[in-house]
């Protein structure tokens, strides 16, 4: 599914580069630099029964017209307000390893 995307996208980001990759990556959203964050992309590891990866899907959207996607805020945002596309990378770990994460909780006595 990786690059299947909605009807008209080319109108919004052109004939995009499909260089991204799911390979190796941990579940989570991944903006696409070689598409200037236009693209962004969700990774789904796969295990089997014993826990061991069978696959990972890959899964890709568009932001829509005049957005792109910030890895800092994991949203299409104006390009102004958005995290530099160019650095996304520089997030991917630190953002994404939230997910799952339980905060611990303060208790009052």
């Amino acid at each position: 599914m990786a690059y299947q995307l909605t009807a008209g996208f080319e109108d919004i980001v052109g004939l995009p580069v499909t260089s991204f990759s799911c390979e190796g990556r941990p579940y989570g959203y991944y903006a696409d630099i070689d598409n200037d964050c236009k693209i962004f992309h969700v990774c789904v590891p796969v295990v089997d029964e014993l826990g061991q990866l069978t696959r990972t899907d890959h899964f890709s959207f568009i932001c829509g017209n005049d957005t792109v996607f910030s890895q800092e805020s994991l949203t299409c945002i104006t390009d102004t307000d958005g995290f530099p596309c160019n650095e996304a990378a520089t997030l991917y770990d630190v953002v994404n390893a939230e997910f799952g994460r339980i905060p611990e909780q303060e208790f009052q006595n």
